[in-house]
């Protein structure tokens, strides 16, 4: 009797134990199942949080205080980039005033600019020069060696012979200057075998030949000169040689011989 109770309470202890055992068991499992599903949510929501903790020398982040599991859990998001402003649009440029806009030249302005069409016109027949008023004598000396014939023979001591004197001799010194009598207009200058070296010059309506100059002449066909100008020097008349020095000048006008010194003085 005693030894079936002892087998019976022996029994019911085993039973206790197994029990016990089979609880502890499916305890452990539960928790087990528990813990796997967690970290398996954790290392589908945080990757980087998983993969620290798989490396033992990955640095620890500590989560912030006051957080639960899911702020701890939780990912953390970039910072959000700003979106690139709006390109500035260009301003507009003004639009240019237009050309009849521009403020006109101030009238102090226009009358400073020469005025073109105010400009003296020269006429195509205006003279060279301007005609001289008063002549002077081509010498210093106004001594008349040998006056103008007026169409009556003379006698030439050079040639031995009578014959009209068509011009005036002035006395003057071997090569002394002979200065242009007016403003005038070179027409001619040449040699001839009777006058020497001969310079025609226009004066006015009176044309003036200068006859026995130098062999170098001072001015050329077409030169302009001026009254007192030097256009050559005193020399030899070839058909006069027997006379004194001298320079025979001779005056025309109209093709018509003058009396040089009756011109000079103004008197014809």
């Amino acid at each position: 009797m005693i030894g079936k109770r002892f087998s019976e309470s022996k029994a019911r202890r085993n039973g206790f134990y197994l029990a016990l055992a089979i609880c502890l068991v499916a305890v452990g499992v539960a928790a087990w199942s528990t813990f796997d599903a967690v970290q398996g949510y954790m290392t589908a929501t945080n990757p980087e949080s998983a993969a620290r903790d798989d490396d033992p020398e990955a640095p620890r982040t500590p989560a912030p205080s006051g957080s639960g599991t899911n702020s701890a859990a939780a990912p953390v998001r970039p910072a959000a980039t700003p979106a690139p402003s709006a390109k500035p649009a260009r301003p507009t440029p003004a639009p240019s005033a237009p050309p009849s806009a521009a403020p006109s030249a101030s009238p102090q302005a226009e009358q400073e600019q020469p005025d073109e069409e105010e400009a003296p016109q020269v006429p195509a027949n205006a003279p060279l020069y301007e005609i001289t008023d008063e002549l002077i004598y081509p010498v210093s000396a106004k001594e008349v060696a040998k006056a103008y014939s007026s169409g009556a023979p003379m006698y030439s001591a050079t040639m031995r012979d009578w014959r009209v004197h068509t011009g005036t001799d002035l006395a003057a010194e071997p090569g002394e200057q002979v200065l242009a009598c007016g403003n005038g207009r070179v027409e001619e200058v040449y040699t001839d075998p009777m006058l020497g070296n001969v310079v025609v010059i226009e004066h006015g309506d009176y044309h003036f030949s200068y006859c026995g100059l130098g062999e170098d002449f001072t001015v050329a066909a077409g030169d302009v000169v001026t009254i007192g100008q030097a256009i050559g020097t005193v020399t030899a008349v070839p058909m006069e040689s027997a006379d004194e020095p001298h320079l025979h000048l001779e005056v025309r006008r109209d093709a018509a011989y003058l009396d040089p010194r009756s011109v000079l003085e103004g008197e014809n």
